[in-house]
């Protein structure tokens, strides 16, 4: 591997929660050509044919095929423009809850150029027998699909590869998952008991708070302080994040992510998500992820 990358520190923390699952391994005219796409997971997409424009936050690049990059993005609403020839390799990777309250820092997108390592790593999950005897229908719902668990093995050994070339490539630009840092002991043990509270347990500030020996208006100062948020607005965030997940496979119905999440009826589900994702859920689940 290329010095380059080994060099590249990454903090310790516990990722044994960590269950990164492939969505997509996809070969061929991208999905969503023209407009905004909302991403809901992490995404590797190398062109094979064409260009690219994106935009990302306040981050944006242009690629073309014969520069040879990688363009990553974390998840997130992007807009993109393909040239009506392009042809793309696409790679979905979906980190579930890694429990540790790890996040996506820095630049929203990256193009970078993978070393031979990050060459080897997406050739040898392309061409390996599991993805070889897929249709390009199945490759696009991967996590629907049912394997004998040496293919899973086998698919999971490419992709934590091509998770770990895509995080160690998106370094060099700044681009990182890392927990973030938390200097006061009572803002870390809170974060991090949110981090790993189910998504559907129920949430009392006063409760998290008093678990600290404070007042819940006292922690909220010092979450700002800390994280420029409260907790609230981190667990409506952590919830708005799974709805959009689910929301993306089309195999859940709706109603059953509004029951997870607490909503009694779906009509509250859908004012709540419409609030804060700007559209109504169903308009979310129609829309191309790109």
């Amino acid at each position: 591997m290329d010095s380059k990358n080994e060099n590249i520190p990454h903090e310790p923390a516990a990722w044994q929660a960590l269950n990164p699952v492939l969505e997509r391994c996809y070969i061929g005219s991208p999905a969503g050509k023209h407009g905004t796409f909302h991403g809901t997971i992490f995404t590797l997409c190398k062109l094979l044919q064409g260009s690219v424009q994106m935009k990302k936050g306040d981050d944006s690049i242009r690629a073309d095929a014969k520069d040879r990059t990688w363009i990553l993005t974390s998840p997130g609403t992007r807009w993109q423009h393909f040239s009506d020839d392009a042809e793309i390799i696409s790679i979905h990777i979906a980190l579930g809850n890694p429990q540790n309250g790890a996040e996506w820092i820095g630049p929203q997108i990256c193009c970078a150029q993978p070393d031979a390592a990050g060459d080897a790593a997406l050739e040898q999950m392309l061409h390996s027998r599991t993805i070889r005897h897929l249709s390009a229908g199945q490759r696009l719902e991967l996590h629907m699909l049912k394997l004998p668990i040496t293919d899973y093995l086998e698919l999971q050994k490419h992709t934590l590869e091509i998770l770990k070339q895509s995080l160690l490539l998106a370094s060099q630009g700044g681009m990182r998952y890392e927990v973030p840092s938390i200097q006061d002991s009572r803002v870390y043990a809170s974060y991090r008991y949110l981090a790993a509270l189910d998504i559907r347990e129920d949430f009392s500030r006063d409760e998290l708070a008093a678990r600290e020996g404070l007042t819940a208006g006292q922690m909220d100062r010092l979450w700002r302080s800390e994280l420029n948020q409260t907790p609230n607005h981190y667990r409506d965030y952590q919830r708005l994040t799974y709805a959009c997940e689910q929301l993306r496979r089309k195999e859940v119905p709706i109603k059953v992510t509004a029951a997870e999440l607490g909503f009694r009826h779906l009509s509250q589900f859908s004012n709540w998500f419409s609030t804060r994702q700007g559209e109504s859920p169903r308009s979310f689940r129609n829309r191309p992820s790109g």
